[in-house]
């Protein structure tokens, strides 16, 4: 082997083993600059441990769900103004019972035999006084409102009299019920006092009582009834069949009718323009040539 390549692979090997010998010495009890996964794993380890409280404490928390809490809303407000009604009957029965005196709010409920949670007590206490049907006093005890201060027959007529004279109209029996027991029995005890309408109010059947006045009443012959009410009512049809037996004829309505325009009528309806005819000007000069 040629020497001069034995002498560089002697310089090689000695320069190897210095640079060996000087890189530095790597002891176990120094700590290192090498980030471990362990480090990593401890300085996430807080934030891990936050989240998973987190997980816990929704975990035990019940299930919220927008639509069961808007149900639970509004059967807490049904159920309130259910108690509400319940009030005003029992306190509308004790009025009908000849029972005045007032009550507070916790004495009404311990008559009724009710419970309410603190929550439905507190928005009664807010909403009762709003109530139309019940009169608060004072010491914030209530009784019911009838629609008409009425205890005796003379009080009911000197009720008619004064409808009659202040323009008010009829005392339908609905109302008289919330202020009397058996309404209907004393009206029929004041017999000619009044005047009875049947009628129908919201949908029900009701009877309307009107003063009788005797100073403008006009008495009418049995006689004459008799023949008002056996004239049978005739339709429109019927009613020009008999005016055209006798030679009579309906004036009609002549005035102009309105025109009821739909709603595509207001959009513009596109006129087709005529189509532009070529050439015109030169009608004198061009010849056919056409063969038939």
């Amino acid at each position: 082997m040629d020497p001069k390549h034995l002498q560089q692979h002697a310089e090689f090997l000695k320069a190897n083993a210095r640079n060996i010998n000087t890189l530095p010495k790597i002891n176990a009890s120094t700590p290192t600059n090498i980030p471990s996964t362990s480090s990593k794993l401890k300085r996430k380890a807080p934030h891990l441990l936050k989240n998973q409280d987190k997980l816990r404490h929704m975990k035990s928390l019940p299930n919220f769900d927008q639509h069961s809490s808007g149900a639970a809303s509004t059967s807490s407000s049904s159920s309130s103004f259910g108690m509400m009604a319940k009030i005003v009957d029992y306190m509308k029965k004790r009025h009908l019972e000849n029972q005045h005196w007032s009550l507070t709010l916790n004495e009404c409920l311990n008559e009724m035999n009710e419970t309410v949670v603190k929550k439905t007590e507190q928005w009664l206490i807010e909403k009762l006084p709003e109530c139309p049907k019940l009169l608060f006093n004072e010491e914030r005890k209530f009784c019911y409102k009838p629609p008409y201060k009425v205890k005796t027959d003379e009080q009911i007529k000197a009720q008619l009299l004064k409808n009659y004279r202040d323009r008010k109209g009829a005392i339908l029996l609905s109302e008289l019920n919330d202020c009397i027991a058996k309404a209907d029995e004393r009206m029929s005890k004041i017999g000619s006092s009044c005047i009875t309408v049947p009628c129908h109010y919201k949908k029900k059947k009701d009877i309307a009582y009107f003063y009788n006045d005797s100073n403008i009443g006009i008495t009418v012959d049995e006689e004459y009834l008799i023949l008002w009410r056996t004239i049978p009512v005739l339709d429109e049809k019927r009613i020009e069949e008999y005016l055209a037996e006798n030679g009579l004829t309906i004036i009609k309505d002549q005035a102009q009718r309105r025109i009821v325009h739909n709603s595509n009528t207001n959009r513009r309806t596109q006129l087709r323009r005529p189509g532009k005819i070529q050439n015109t000007h030169m009608s004198d000069i061009l010849e056919s040539y056409e063969t038939t």
